[in-house]
């Protein structure tokens, strides 16, 4: 496991800590206004659809050259291949 966890693509701090204050207030709204927070949650869900497209397609051209998917989502290999073609698959 710690060698998988070695492998594994960071994920920047700033964007990691920036997902951190959507989630916390968008699961407190969630209580509040559920409406509200799955209005909040379709808009993600868009900019999934718009940059997941687009990092799939980055990730297979990586794959080509030899970087493993599996190890840099830190996820069983054919778990990132149908990630990789479900975030292709969105639009």
């Amino acid at each position: 496991m710690a060698d998988v966890e070695a492998r594994a693509v960071p994920v920047p701090d700033v964007l990691d800590a920036l997902l951190d204050q959507v989630e916390q207030p968008l699961d407190r709204l969630a209580g509040d206004a559920p409406l509200a927070a799955l209005r909040a949650i379709n808009r993600l869900e868009h900019v999934i659809a718009e940059v997941g497209d687009a990092a799939a397609y980055g990730a297979e051209a990586d794959a080509r050259s030899g970087t493993a998917i599996g190890q840099g989502l830190r996820l069983p290999e054919e778990e990132a291949r149908r990630r990789l073609l479900r975030y292709s698959l969105r639009r």
